[in-house]
This record gives structure tokens, sequence and C-alpha cells, in this order.
């Protein structure tokens, strides 16, 4: 399966709504993982985020394609940029993980935030040791920690 990252600014109509609604359902699936907020994301809520997003906030939706013709949403990826730092958000969809897509849609996140800022930086909870494994891999480091939150930059 070939992957593609691309920013949700290149769709509309149809096509973006359905992205939304994938984004909005992946994340609440997810929202066990989310470093920040855990609440469950209505369709209004998502419509709202989406049409107030400020400029420094760019998402993604990241696209499995087989035998170029099948093309699917298989996760999402955000970057936040602030202070010349890219902050990387990511999720890969429940019915494909543990097949090294996280790795794929993290690197292409990266990629992405080097052509933006100087720095890299992600968070992750404290009990999440597959994700904390994958930045690792990455070139990902420690550079702050709370009782629950790892702040993690690119070295």
């Amino acid at each position: 399966m070939d992957v593609s990252l691309l920013p949700l600014s290149k769709f509309n109509g149809n096509e973006l709504e359905s992205h939304l609604e994938y984004l909005r359902k992946t994340r609440n699936s997810s929202k066990q993982f989310m470093t920040r907020s855990q609440d469950n994301i209505t369709p209004e809520m998502q419509k709202n985020w989406y049409k107030n997003l400020e400029d420094n906030f760019i998402p993604y939706v990241f696209i499995g394609s087989e035998h170029g013709v099948i093309f699917y949403p298989i996760g999402y990826g955000t970057i936040l940029i602030e202070n010349n730092s890219a902050f990387l958000t990511g999720v890969i969809d429940e019915s494909v993980r543990g097949k090294g897509f996280g790795k794929k849609l993290f690197s292409s996140l990266i990629d992405e935030s080097k052509k933006m800022c100087n720095s890299t930086l992600l968070e992750v909870l404290t009990t999440n040791q597959v994700a904390q494994s994958l930045y690792k891999s990455l070139g990902f480091a420690e550079v702050s920690k709370t009782d629950k939150v790892i702040t993690m930059e690119l070295s």
C-alpha cells in the first residue's frame, strides 16, 4: 500500500466533509491517547473547529492507496507552528495499527515540519509505551516530563 499525507486545505465540498468526519471519528476512537483534551468531539464541534482554524495550525489526512485507484484515509496528523517550532500530533486508524503506518505518518509529518520550522516537538502520555518507542526510533528525545505527559523533541 502506498501512503500520502495531504493537507485538508486541498479538499472542498463533500470530500472535505467526508475527511472531517473521518478525523472526528478517528480522534474520538483514540481519545484515550490524547495528551490535552480527551473529550468527545461532536459533528458540530468538528465543523466549528475547522471553520475557525488559525493559519499556524495545519491538519492533514493520511491516505492509503492500492493499485493506484483505491484511495481511503488511514489516519490523520496535525502541525501547530509556534515560536519557530512545529508541534506534531497524529493518529492511525485502529484497523491498520501495528503495520508500520504510524512510522510512515510521523516521518511524513517530520518532513513537512522541517520545511516550516527549526525544531519539531510532540507530546505523549507517560503510559503510552508503544508511541514512545516509535518516537524514539524516529529520533525524538525527552525534553520534559510531568506525571502524565512527556514532551519530546526531534534531535
